[in-house]
């Protein structure tokens, strides 16, 4: 990332979101934990039906699973290019409530000039992390010998924009010719149907080929850049010689603009099978 100085990020920088979720925060839960055998871990809901044993797996396996599905990345962050990793400390109470919510952010790969920009940019991503916490349900509280208490946890909460996508995951397929005005679903549709008419097009079936009588399906792998480009060939078939027409088939292939993901352009992998069949 390159360096922001403050005449680009400011203080009014808290304020809109955008939610950004597929795999663009990871966590690791962690609790204080106490060493009486009597011991009662705090239930999420969810968890209701299992034995005290495969409680605190269930409340972490449920934390994360909460934690995607709420996840919202704040949108003058993203706008911005920041990145962060947060931490946040919370209780569940004796009533089974969340309380006393504490984020700690850590911005990632750039440097501030004003320290008043920097605090702006950490309060960005703590309100995001307190309002996905704040969503937490009612838990069965902890208890101790039968009394309920009082438990910390605490949470990372990573903010990353995507540099890499699968097709499924981006937002707009990347442009080729006759899908300019095309977005979201409809994009896809039109560029997976202009490779089909490029592969039609540009098919041929390689003499030597032919004379061995070899047939079968090459899978191609490739990416398109964040500037439009192919690269990363891979293919895997039951020949070289297949596997190097399904290569030169797809390297002619053009592309006028990368794909997107909420208006940013990143990289995207794909992967289509050619099939080579002798009549």
């Amino acid at each position: 990332f390159k360096q922001k100085t403050a005449y680009e990020i400011m203080p009014s920088l808290v304020g809109s979101e955008m939610c950004i979720r597929d795999r663009l925060v990871s966590i690791n839960n962690y609790a204080q934990k106490n060493e009486d055998l009597n011991e009662v871990f705090p239930v999420f809901p969810i968890c209701k039906l299992l034995s005290d044993d495969k409680q605190e797996q269930c409340f972490n396996e449920s934390i994360q699973e909460h934690i995607e599905k709420y996840f919202f990345y704040p949108k003058t962050a993203w706008d911005l290019d920041l990145e962060a990793l947060v931490k946040v400390k919370f209780d569940i109470n004796i009533n089974g409530e969340i309380d006393n919510i504490d984020p700690t952010a850590n911005i990632v790969g750039i440097s501030f000039i004003e320290r008043e920009a920097f605090i702006a940019a950490k309060q960005l991503f703590q309100l995001s992390a307190i309002q996905i916490i704040e969503k937490l349900p009612l838990f069965i509280p902890a208890k101790i010998n039968g009394i309920p208490t009082k438990k910390t946890f605490q949470t990372s909460i990573v903010y990353r924009i995507p540099k890499e996508l699968s097709f499924d995951k981006i937002e707009n397929a990347p442009v080729v010719s006759g899908c300019e005005e095309k977005s979201g679903e409809e994009s896809k549709i039109c560029f997976k149907d202009a490779i089909s008419k490029h592969i039609s097009e540009e098919f041929k079936y390689p003499r030597r080929a032919i004379k061995k009588g070899i047939e079968g399906d090459v899978f191609i792998q490739f990416s398109v850049d964040e500037y439009g480009y192919l690269i990363n060939f891979k293919t895997i078939g039951p020949d070289r010689i297949l596997e190097n027409e399904a290569f030169r088939i797809m390297s002619t292939f053009k592309v006028l603009k990368p794909a997107s993901y909420n208006g940013k352009n990143v990289k995207m992998n794909y992967e289509i099978p050619i099939s080579f069949r002798l009549d």
